[in-house]
């Protein structure tokens, strides 16, 4: 028969907009093979030769470090905003609690202060009568 297996696979994995572009997602996770276990990306290479490893190669390295090293650095750019936004966050907590505590230490300190000239002042009025 004239029914070549590259022509059949592509009619069972390529013949709808959709399914092209699953095919296409499972190339990129490393999922070449068919329902049997053979490999597309052979049978592709067999069948259509240096057409095929071009595309193949320069597709595959496009989303191997074009794709992939986008979604990394946009991840890690992520990543260190965050902690920067956190030790930003960490020193204004850190100076709102110094001035919490220093705040409240004079406080402290003005009424050691009273209660001191409290009973001074008591001390000196028993004193006297």
């Amino acid at each position: 028969p004239d029914c070549k297996i590259h022509w059949m696979y592509g009619e069972e994995f390529f013949s709808s907009v959709k399914l092209s572009m699953f095919t296409t997602f499972r190339f990129m996770i490393g999922d070449y093979s068919t329902r049997n276990g053979k490999s597309l990306s052979v049978v592709f290479s067999q069948e259509y030769g240096d057409p095929f490893h071009f595309c193949f190669c320069a597709g595959m390295i496009t989303v191997m470090f074009g794709l992939f090293n986008i979604i990394t650095a946009i991840f890690v750019d992520t990543t260190v905003s965050g902690l920067k936004h956190n030790d930003v966050k960490r020193k204004y907590a850190l100076q709102y609690k110094r001035q919490y505590v220093g705040s409240k230490l004079k406080q402290v300190v003005h009424r050691i202060q009273r209660l001191l000239t409290d009973m001074r002042d008591e001390e000196t009025q028993s004193t006297v009568f």
